[in-house]
């Protein structure tokens, strides 16, 4: 067996919660890494040495984990084989570009910069280096997508000639935003509800269907300005201006042919209790893939592998059969599939990646693919 890839992880806060800024790193990379033998957590940053410190001890870290202030001081550790970074998208350049210009692999979320000038930059610079890179598009490595992919490999539905998607983000509010994360209202920032929410799903679907020929968008803000809630609940701006669209349209044809279209809203309620309805229509049947909507856990997302998730097939006038997502789905540790669905699909990306499996991620340039037709789409739809 190989030995254990060593990591450093930058953004692993000492506190516990359920997506609270800063706890992407504790609910989804956590988890896998301390439960996959592929893996060693050998180096902390944080803000601080100190905050670092207290993380490490928070999570019962083996006391030999070494502590840093920065991203960059940790790149510099040269026990350390990939660096890890999950903080706020407007931070992650500066400590994946260090990660890089020291020769280590590097595992960035979704979205690897906040503009598209910063990922390609770090695209460049990882392929120059020749490093490897893994990116938090993480439903790329679920059971969804290996499931609607195998249907698609396997002829069932014979050629697909259409394919349409209706989502809600209902999961979280509309009409409250929560402070401190005031970042995801605007669409400059690059991390927000477009990028991100909008953003995850569509980089399945080009991952499964391939990119679009010709598209047209329509993006619009129903709700201009929303109300700024500290965790007390006190409003403490009433109106603060949301610029991200809260309806994104966008209909065009694919490079395959096919025609596409994909409609995401956000109001505070799905009518029929669906966060995400999505078709892909062929010559000889259709898959439906529905995400239940889950108002009560705001880890019912696209990118998480949630368990109310279904895939059905329909070929001709045959009777919809649900397929089973666990038949036939392996990862190279069994380990990583015990897993709570949050931390699941991260989880099989670092499988995928210990292995260099690398048709179950996303790296650097193809995340760069998806990145690129987000700014077409927002450009396509009035924005600069």
């Amino acid at each position: 067996m190989a030995p254990p890839i060593k990591v450093g992880i930058v953004g692993l806060t000492g506190r516990s919660g359920v997506f609270e800024p800063g706890q992407w790193a504790v609910n989804a990379h956590l988890p896998p890494l301390v439960a996959s033998p592929s893996y060693e957590i050998v180096a902390l940053a944080n803000s601080s040495v100190e905050s670092a410190r207290k993380s490490i001890a928070f999570h019962k870290l083996p006391p030999t984990t070494a502590a840093y202030g920065s991203g960059e001081d940790l790149a510099k550790d040269p026990n350390v084989d990939l660096v890890v970074v999950s903080i706020r998208a407007q931070k992650h350049f500066s400590p994946a570009k260090a990660a890089i210009e020291h020769g280590k692999d590097v595992f960035v979320e979704w979205p690897v910069g906040c503009s598209l000038a910063e990922t390609e930059e770090l695209a460049r610079l990882a392929e120059q280096a020749g490093v490897e890179t893994a990116v938090g598009l993480q439903a790329r490595s679920g059971k969804v997508v290996a499931a609607v992919k195998k249907i698609l490999a396997d002829g069932t539905i014979g050629k697909v000639v259409s394919s349409h998607a209706l989502g809600n983000a209902s999961l979280v509010p509309v009409d409250t935003w929560w402070a401190g994360m005031e970042y995801y209202l605007d669409m400059s920032s690059g991390a927000n509800e477009f990028h991100i929410y909008f953003g995850h799903f569509l980089d399945s679907f080009i991952d499964i269907l391939g990119d679009f020929d010709t598209l047209q968008s329509t993006l619009t803000t129903q709700w201009p300005t929303v109300p700024i809630v500290d965790k007390a609940g006190k409003i403490v701006n009433p109106a603060y201006p949301r610029t991200v669209p809260d309806h994104t349209m966008v209909q065009g044809r694919l490079a395959s042919g096919a025609a596409a279209s994909l409609s995401f809203r956000h109001t505070k309620s799905s009518g029929d209790g669906t966060g995400i309805r999505w078709i892909i229509a062929g010559t000889e049947g259709e898959i439906a893939v529905t995400l239940p909507e889950s108002l009560a856990d705001i880890s019912a997302q696209w990118q998480t592998s949630y368990p109310r998730a279904k895939v059905h097939v329909r070929v001709g006038r045959d009777e919809p059969v649900e397929v089973d997502l666990d038949a036939g789905f392996a990862a190279h540790d069994p380990a990583v599939l015990a897993l709570d669905h949050t931390p699941l699909n991260t989880g099989l990306v670092y499988d995928a990646f210990a292995h260099s499996d690398r048709s179950r991620y996303a790296d650097f340039a193809s995340a760069l693919r998806t990145r690129r037709l987000l700014e077409r789409i927002a450009k396509a739809g009035g924005y600069p």
